[in-house]
C-alpha cells in the first residue's frame, strides 16, 4: 500500500456593503449650477482559496447610482456598473519571487465612465465593456537586485457598437531595482504601450516610457519615492479636423511627440499620530474611452489619528488635463472617519471643487469622437457626503 498526495484549499469569503448619500451644489460642474442629491449603493465580494504556495482570488462588485434634483436636468439619473476579477498567484521559496495571472471584465454606462474618469457629462447612452488579461513575474536576482516583468491587454467595446470607438490597449513593462543599502534603492523601468482604434482611419498610437527612480527611508519619520523619465509617442493614422468649403472634414495624419513623465511621493510622520503626504506627477496616456491625455497633478494630505476608532483627513490638490483643450482644477476636502463597531464604518466628507475656464475651443477628441471637457467656462461645486460601510466575513480563513 502507498499513500497518495491530497490537494486541498483553505477557503475564505468576505463581503462589503456600502451606502453613500451626497448633497452637491453642482454635481456635473455646469456653468449654471443647480443642486442635486445622489445615492450610491455598492456591494463587493471576495472568495479566496489558498494552498501552501498559491492563492486564487475571485472578486465581484456592483454599484447602483441614483440622482434627484434640478442639477441632473438633461443627464441620465441612474447608472449601473459591475464587474468580476479572477487572479492566481504562485509563490516561490523566496518571499519576493512569484508569478501571477489575472483576468477581469467590467461593464458600466458610458456616461458614468466619462463622468468618473474625466468629470465630463454627456448624453451618451449604452454601456462600455472592458475585458482585461494580465500576467507578471517577480524575481530576486540576488540579495540586492530584483526584476519584475508585467504585461496586460484591455479590449474596450460598446453596447450598442455605435456608442463609441472600440480600441485595444496593450502594455508591457520591465523594471529592475538595486538596493544601495537597507534603506535606499534605485530602479530602472521601461515600458511600451500600443493603442489600436477601430476607426475609419485605423489609428494606432505607440507610447514608450523609460524612467529612473529612487526610494529611500531618510529617517524613521521621513521617506521619499520618485521616478522621472521620458515618454515618446508615435501616432499613425491620427485624425485632424478642418473646415473645407464650409463643411467639417477629418483627414489622416502622423506625428511624433517627446515629453517627460514622472511621479514623486514624500511621506512625513510629523507626530506619533499625524502623517503628512505630498505627491506630484505628470503622465501621458489614454483615458477610459481611449482619448489621449497629458495630466499634471500636485497634492497634499494630512491624516490625524484621534484614537483607535476615529481619524481626521485634510487634503488639497491641483490638476491639469490637456487634450483637445486645457483645463485646470483645484480641490480641497476634509473628512472624518469613525469605526462604529468592528464591522461598521461611518465617514463624513466635505469637498470643494473648482474648474477654471478651459483654453481651446475643441471639446471632442477627433480619434474617439468622445467629449474631453464638460464645459469651457469656470464652475464650482460644494459637496457633503456621508458613507456607511459594513464588512462581513462569511467564511473565515483557516490555518
Amino acid at each position: 500500500m502507498s499513500a497518495s498526495d491530497a490537494f486541498a484549499f483553505d477557503w475564505s469569503v468576505k463581503t462589503t456593503e456600502s451606502e453613500t448619500v451626497e448633497l452637491n451644489s453642482n454635481q456635473f460642474l455646469r456653468n449654471s449650477p443647480a443642486g442635486s442629491v445622489g445615492s450610491y449603493s455598492t456591494l463587493t465580494a471576495n472568495a479566496e482559496a489558498r494552498t501552501p504556495t498559491g492563492t486564487f482570488d475571485f472578486d465581484g462588485d456592483g454599484t447602483y447610482r441614483k440622482y434627484w434634483g434640478p442639477g441632473i436636468a438633461g443627464t441620465a439619473s441612474e447608472f449601473l456598473s459591475y464587474g468580476f476579477k479572477a487572479r492566481y498567484e504562485q509563490r516561490e521559496k523566496n518571499k519576493f519571487d512569484k508569478e501571477y495571472v489575472e483576468a477581469s471584465w467590467r461593464q458600466q454606462s458610458t456616461a458614468l465612465a466619462l463622468l468618473n474618469d474625466l468629470g465630463v457629462t454627456s448624453g451618451l447612452n449604452g454601456f462600455l465593456d472592458r475585458m482585461t488579461i494580465s500576467g507578471g513575474i517577480d524575481r530576486s536576482l540576488s540579495a540586492v537586485d530584483t526584476l519584475s516583468l508585467f504585461a496586460t491587454s484591455t479590449r474596450t467595446s460598446y453596447e450598442p457598437s455605435a456608442g463609441g470607438t472600440a480600441f485595444t490597449d496593450t502594455l508591457a513593462r520591465a523594471s529592475w531595482r538595486h538596493a544601495l543599502s537597507s534603506t535606499t534603492g534605485v530602479s530602472l523601468s521601461s515600458e511600451g504601450e500600443l493603442l489600436d482604434y477601430d476607426n475609419a482611419l485605423g489609428t494606432s498610437i505607440q507610447i514608450f516610457r523609460n524612467q529612473v527612480g529612487i526610494d529611500s527611508s531618510l529617517s524613521a519619520l521621513l521617506s521619499f519615492r520618485g521616478n522621472v523619465g521620458a515618454a515618446y509617442l508615435v501616432t499613425e493614422g491620427g485624425a485632424t479636423t478642418s473646415v473645407l468649403g464650409g463643411f467639417p472634414t477629418v483627414s489622416s495624419t502622423s506625428s511624433t511627440v517627446l515629453d517627460w513623465v514622472g511621479d514623486a511621493v514624500l511621506t512625513y510622520r510629523m507626530l506619533k499620530n499625524t502623517t503628512l503626504t505630498v505627491t506630484a506627477s505628470q503622465s501621458v496616456g489614454p483615458s477610459i474611452v481611449g482619448s489621449l491625455f497629458k495630466r499634471d497633478s500636485i497634492g497634499a494630505s494630512l491624516t490625524q489619528l484621534i484614537n483607535s476608532q476615529s481619524s481626521l483627513t485634510f487634503s488639497a490638490s491641483g490638476n491639469r488635463q490637456i487634450s483637445t483643450a486645457t483645463t485646470d482644477y483645484v480641490s480641497a476636502s476634509a473628512g472624518y472617519s469613525y469605526n462604529l463597531t468592528h464591522d461598521w464604518l461611518a465617514q463624513f466628507t466635505y469637498r470643494y471643487l473648482h474648474r477654471f475656464a478651459s483654453s481651446g475651443t475643441a471639446v471632442f477628441d477627433p480619434i474617439t469622437g468622445t467629449p474631453t471637457v464638460s464645459g469651457t467656462g469656470p464652475a464650482d461645486s460644494h459637496s457633503i457626503m456621508v458613507v456607511v460601510t459594513h464588512s462581513y466575513t462569511l467564511l473565515p480563513a483557516g490555518n
